[in-house]
Order: C-alpha cells, then sequence, then structure tokens
C-alpha cells in the first residue's frame, strides 16, 4: 500500500479501480477526505458508493463521477470517519455501473491513537 506520511497523517493512493474492490483503513486511523480521479471518458454510473459492508453505504451514498473528472467527498457527505481500534475494511462499489471507467481514489487519513 503506497503512503505519502508524517507522523500524524497519510494519504492512501488506491489506483486504477475499474471493478468493485476493497480498501483497508489501518487500525487508529480515520478517514479525513475521500478524492476521486476519473483517467477515463466513461462517468460511472450511479456514482461510487463506499461502506463498512458490501453493498454498504454508511461511509459515502453516492458520490458522482463523471468522465475525466477530479472530485471529492463533501465533509457533509462523508457521513462516517472513526472506526473500530482494528483495521476497516472498506468496500467501494459503483451505485450501478462501473460502465468501463477507471478511477483513482486518494483517502487522506489521520491517527487517532
Amino acid at each position: 500500500m503506497p503512503w505519502r506520511s508524517g507522523d500524524n497523517s497519510r494519504t492512501l493512493a488506491f489506483l486504477a479501480i475499474s471493478a468493485n474492490t476493497t480498501i483497508v483503513i489501518p487500525a487508529g486511523w480515520a478517514i479525513d477526505a475521500v478524492h476521486v480521479e476519473n483517467t477515463t471518458a466513461n462517468a460511472v454510473t450511479g456514482g461510487v458508493k463506499i461502506g463498512t459492508t458490501a453493498g454498504g453505504i454508511d461511509v459515502v451514498a453516492a458520490l458522482a463521477v463523471g468522465a475525466n473528472v477530479l472530485t471529492f467527498v463533501l465533509d457533509a457527505a462523508l457521513l462516517k470517519r472513526f472506526f473500530g481500534a482494528a483495521d476497516q475494511t472498506l468496500h467501494v462499489q459503483a451505485v450501478i455501473a462501473w460502465n468501463s471507467a477507471v478511477i483513482n481514489m486518494y483517502v487522506p487519513i489521520v491517527r487517532l491513537l
């Protein structure tokens, strides 16, 4: 997992996502933001959702991801930032379909403990 780090913050980079996948937030860290770069001319149909379970929307319900876009989750739309003391697996899925889109996702995180 690639890191850009400081003592109390890091950015997780998940590159070339083109299908439903999982990402892991390490124990003792919280999500600060979610940035998405679509590297193709195809929009993700229905946007991207992120949840703590497959099909879940408890972290991000639906982030619109248009063609060739650089976007982010607004603070109010980041529904869950903090997790338990163990690593947290998050499910990243298209709300409807990936539509041949390929995205890079950058998740700045901050240390809690």
